[in-house]
C-alpha cells in the first residue's frame, strides 16, 4: 500500500509540471523579445531620444521667446505657446554675460574731475545697478495654449540718460505644463535626459535692439562696440583691439 500511494504522489506531481502555459502570457513575451533589440538600437542611434521629443511636442508644443521692439528705456517681449495645453512659467530672467559691456550717455551731463584729473564723477555717482536682472514678473504666469502674450522688460541701466552700446545678454527661461499628466510626463522625460528643461537665449544688445545670437557664439562686447562706433573706436579702451 505504502509504494502505491507513493506512485500516485509521483504521478501527480509529474502531471501537474506538464500544465500548459497561459498562452497570453507567452505571446506577450514573444512581443517583449521582438522589440527588446529594435528599442536596444534605437537608443544606440539616438533615435529613441528623437522619437521621445516628437511625441512629447505633439502634447505641449514649445514655448517661444521673441523680441519684438524698445519701449522707453525697457523693451517688448513675446512668449508664444504652441502646445496643446496651458503652460506656466516656472521663471524667466535676464542675466547679463560674465564679461566687459559698453554704455553709452544719450544726454548732456557735468562731471566732477578729481584734482589730479585722474578720475571723473558724474550726477548720481559713477556706479548704476541693471533693473533687468531683477526682472520676476512672469514667474508663474500661465500662458493659455495656443496663444500669444507680450511682456515689458525693464531697462538694462537705472541711469535715465544712459543706454547699452554693447551688452551680451541671457534669457533664461523654463515653463511647464498645466495639465497635472503632462507635467508629470515632462518631469519623467527630464530626469531620464530626454525633456529639454530649462532654456537658455543669448542677445546681443546694441542701440536697444536684441539681436539673438548662439549660445555657442563667442561675442566680445567691447570689441564689438569699438568696430561699430569710430570714436569710441579711437579711445584708449579699443587700444588692445588695433
Amino acid at each position: 500500500m505504502p509504494k502505491s500511494k507513493n506512485k500516485r504522489k509521483k504521478q501527480v506531481k509529474r502531471h501537474s509540471l506538464k500544465r500548459p502555459v497561459n498562452k497570453n502570457a507567452k505571446s506577450n513575451i514573444n512581443i517583449l523579445a521582438k522589440l527588446n533589440p529594435v528599442i536596444l538600437w534605437l537608443a544606440a542611434t539616438g533615435l529613441l531620444a528623437f522619437f521621445s521629443n516628437l511625441i512629447f511636442s505633439y502634447f505641449t508644443g514649445d514655448i517661444e521667446v521673441k523680441y519684438i521692439k524698445p519701449v522707453g528705456r525697457g523693451y517688448e517681449f513675446q512668449l508664444t505657446n504652441k502646445s496643446s495645453t496651458d503652460q506656466k512659467i516656472e521663471y524667466l530672467r535676464a542675466t547679463p554675460d560674465q564679461q566687459e559691456f559698453v554704455f553709452k550717455i544719450t544726454e548732456q551731463v557735468y562731471g566732477n574731475f578729481s584734482a589730479d584729473g585722474s578720475s571723473v564723477s558724474i550726477p548720481g555717482g559713477n556706479e548704476s545697478y541693471m533693473p533687468a536682472y531683477e526682472f520676476k514678473a512672469m514667474d508663474g504666469y500661465v500662458i493659455p495654449a495656443k496663444s500669444t502674450t507680450n511682456f515689458k522688460l525693464p531697462p538694462l541701466s537705472s541711469c535715465n540718460y544712459v543706454t547699452p552700446e554693447s551688452v551680451v545678454m541671457y534669457l533664461d527661461y523654463k515653463t511647464s505644463s498645466s495639465n497635472s499628466f503632462i507635467n508629470k510626463l515632462e518631469k519623467i522625460l527630464e530626469l531620464t535626459g530626454l525633456g529639454a528643461g530649462n532654456k537658455k537665449l543669448k542677445y546681443l544688445v546694441s542701440e536697444n535692439y536684441w539681436t539673438p545670437i548662439s549660445n555657442e557664439s563667442v561675442i566680445d562686447a567691447t570689441k564689438e562696440a569699438c568696430r561699430d562706433d569710430d570714436s569710441f573706436g579711437k579711445s584708449s579702451v579699443c587700444d588692445k583691439y588695433n
